[in-house]
């Protein structure tokens, strides 16, 4: 097969096709990752190629304009909205353009559901396109709500219906500019906003959620119209530097704080709290700046890094306190150490729910929270239930082979589209 795959977003957006892509060209397929150019290096050091999408999150979010929109963007809707059409918009335009010249003799198309566009140029190839969104929030269950709606339990049928009512809502600010690109470049007719969310002309669209099944095993409905592949893995020869190496064999094991591209709302304030709760219950700590706002230099029991690949990292530490990104989540999950989430938005007090609900993870906390209530957190870290927990998903996921899954049965796919399609 030559695939590929079309991905906007961030680092833990672009990872889990990376991951899986690799491992689809190990076993002889062609792959392509259309993507933002921050990501060009990484997709090619993973030994894939690349085409570049105009559309870079990461890019925006260095510019201090994007940067203050992504940050207070739900404090100042009119402000978000004019900036969403004055830049964001044209480069979706642009990027449908892109996204229709990587999509050139390609045998199938795996796409992020913020890639606008994927569907309809399938149709106009006549390939087959499969969803891969990081996060359950496509297919419509009854158990729980859409997550970019509510994490509340609304009962089953109100349930179910967040989801339609998302994927209604998911292309209307562009659909405009969709049915341009449809027109316009692919000779095709307009068509109304959500119809290809879930089905392309009637059919069902395949959908494979990047996700271990261990997480979701009661959910009937996923067994039936989704496939859960697993955390795709992305095998890397990163290693820790000198400085990090140093500071873990020098005493006890750290609490590893992390937030990855999330900015904190009062990142200095935080800091103060968060390095006396790490003394009062008496952990040393590795803080992992990224995107916080936090400003400190390191001291005898507090490493301060920008950056540190968390699959090694995570497997040092004594707990781990992080946003529940999926990406983060996973690797989180992976190093069978007790974590606590502290989510922000989005999908991340799914995650945190989940996650405490099924006992794998402490309970969540807020950025708001008291000093003593994170001193508690880190003092339950070394709660044997805890840590035995931690330690059983673990060794699920150690039994995933999630990256192959996914590969396998995309291979089936594409055998039942050549079927079907004879």
């Amino acid at each position: 097969m030559n695939i590929v795959f079309l991905c906007l977003g961030s680092r833990g957006d672009v990872q889990p096709y990376v991951a899986i892509g690799k491992t689809a060209k190990e076993l002889g397929h062609k792959v392509t990752i259309c993507t933002g150019k921050t990501f060009e290096k990484f997709v090619q050091q993973n030994g894939l190629d690349f085409r570049e999408c105009s559309l870079d999150l990461m890019a925006i979010l260095r510019t201090q304009e994007g940067r203050q929109v992504f940050e207070e963007g739900l404090k100042h809707p009119l402000r978000a909205m004019q900036y969403a059409k004055r830049v964001i918009n044209p480069l979706y335009k642009r990027a449908m353009t892109e996204f229709y010249e990587a999509c050139q003799k390609k045998d199938v198309i795996i796409y992020h559901p913020k890639a606008f566009g994927a569907v309809d140029i399938a149709e106009k190839l006549d390939i087959l396109c499969i969803s891969m969104p990081p996060i359950p929030i496509i297919y419509p269950i009854s158990d729980f709500p859409n997550l970019a709606i509510t994490t509340k339990n609304l009962g089953r049928t109100l349930n179910k219906a967040t989801y339609l009512l998302a994927n209604l809502g998911a292309e209307s600010n562009n659909i405009k500019d969709i049915n341009e690109f449809r027109e316009k470049e692919l000779n095709l007719k307009k068509r109304k906003s959500g119809d290809y969310m879930i089905k392309r002309n009637g059919y069902p669209i395949p959908i494979i959620y990047p996700i271990s099944p261990s997480l979701f095993m009661n959910i009937e409905e996923f067994k039936e119209k989704v496939y859960l592949s697993g955390f795709p893995i992305l095998a890397e020869e990163a290693l820790l530097d000198e400085e990090t190496e140093e500071f873990l064999k020098n005493d006890k094991k750290p609490i590893i704080v992390t937030f990855s591209s999330m900015p904190l709302k009062k990142p200095q304030l935080f800091l103060k709290k968060i390095t006396s709760s790490l003394s009062t219950s008496g952990n040393r700590g590795i803080i992992i700046t990224g995107n916080s706002g936090i400003k400190m230099s390191s001291s005898e029991n507090i490493l301060i890094k920008e950056f540190l690949p968390h699959d090694i990292v995570f497997k040092c530490a004594k707990g781990i306190l992080h946003h529940g990104g999926v990406g983060t989540m996973a690797a989180a999950l992976r190093s069978g150490i007790p974590q606590v989430i502290m989510p922000f938005n989005v999908d991340q007090p799914f995650w945190a729910k989940r996650l405490f609900d099924l006992g794998y993870s402490l309970e969540p906390i807020g950025e708001s929270n008291t000093e003593q209530e994170f001193v508690s957190r880190f003092i339950e870290m070394n709660n044997e239930v805890a840590i035995q927990q931690a330690e059983k998903i673990a060794a699920i996921l150690k039994q995933e082979n999630a990256n192959k899954n996914a590969v396998d049965h995309i291979e089936q796919l594409y055998k039942e589209w050549n079927n079907r399609n004879k």
